[in-house]
């Protein structure tokens, strides 16, 4: 392990960045958050951690000046979460995307590449693109499934990632994180990670954008007939992986890992419904969903003796505690 006691985070206001921060801020670590502010809720986490840490350190920048606070900075590693993250805004605005996560991306890992800082990147499992529907499935009552080999298994790091169609979003992340391995950084492609400080919509954060409509009451709009399976992984236990990669940076360099909750934190949109009871409306497939996808996460559990340890069912019990609170907090 190499000493790792000051970090940078690139949206560290954001969901993960947030927690994340919190976590190594308990560990003692100095951290410095960089965050332009307009994801939704971004403001919110960062004066709750302004109230929590007084003292942290806040840069308000994008990162189109990215390099230029890297190659300043004295920090041991960069957390890059910073990004454009709806397919649906990729489509809308694909230069935006790429100026965001392709570029963006270029100009943290290639300052911190220059000075042998290491960079932990949060990729995404859209970067296998169409591949991933090209599995034969088995059509369960509440859910599809994959058939074969892959079956209870999951995508690994092996799988697919060429040139079949990914979507603007899934292009710009793939480019990011091959610039980031390439200078030598860590990339993690996350499944569907959720958990508090998370403000989801329909686009983003689908599981808080369930929690949330359910208890204020809105409607909830499903695209497709709802048995799309994700594994859902909570923070608690992404942040603690996200720990063990920086601190096994220097041994790490250029991998690439599937991070979710793996198999056994599978669920359906159908089946999260019923646990929260609520009653969807319907609308069409959009581009490119995945009916299937779940992360076969052998390769970080041996390379970093990691496993997550907190279910769906308590992972969303907390999340619920937490958005009830917030949504009273905001009323």
């Amino acid at each position: 392990m190499i000493a790792i006691k000051k970090v940078l985070i690139t949206g560290g206001a954001g969901f993960i960045g947030s927690n994340l921060a919190r976590h190594l801020i308990g560990k003692g670590y100095q951290v410095t958050v960089l965050d332009n502010l307009q994801r939704k809720g971004s403001e919110i986490n960062l004066k709750r951690m302004q109230k929590e840490f007084p003292k942290l350190a806040i840069l308000k920048d994008d990162l189109d000046n990215a390099d230029k606070i890297v190659q300043k900075l004295d920090v041991d590693a960069v957390y890059h979460f910073a990004a454009q993250v709806a397919v649906t805004k990729s489509y809308e605005n694909p230069a935006d995307d790429f100026r965001i996560n392709a570029q963006g991306s270029f100009k943290v890992a290639s300052a911190a590449g220059s000075r042998g800082i290491p960079v932990i990147y949060a990729s995404t499992n859209k970067v296998y693109g169409d591949n991933v529907n090209d599995i034969e499935l088995q059509e369960l009552p509440t859910r599809w499934e994959f058939k074969g080999d892959l079956k209870g298994r999951g995508i690994s790091e092996s799988f697919s990632i060429d040139s079949k169609k990914h979507t603007p979003y899934g292009v710009s992340k793939l480019v990011g994180e091959m610039y980031v391995r390439e200078f030598g950084g860590i990339a993690n492609r996350f499944s569907c990670i959720y958990g508090e400080n998370q403000f989801g919509d329909a686009d983003q954060g689908w599981v808080s954008h369930f929690v949330f409509s359910k208890v204020r009451g809105i409607p909830i709009t499903i695209y497709g007939d709802g048995k799309q399976v994700r594994d859902l992984l909570h923070i608690q236990d992404n942040v603690r992986l996200l720990e063990q990669e920086g601190l096994n940076a220097k041994k790490l360099k250029g991998e690439v890992f599937c991070v979710g909750g793996g198999h056994d934190n599978t669920i359906s949109l159908l089946e999260l419904c019923k646990m929260l009871d609520i009653k969807p409306k319907f609308a069409d497939w959009r581009p490119a969903d995945q009916k299937v996808y779940y992360s076969d996460i052998t390769k970080a559990s041996k390379m970093l003796n990691w496993k997550p340890e907190v279910s769906v069912k308590e992972g969303i019990s907390r999340m619920s505690a937490w958005i009830n609170k917030i949504v009273k907090e905001m009323e």
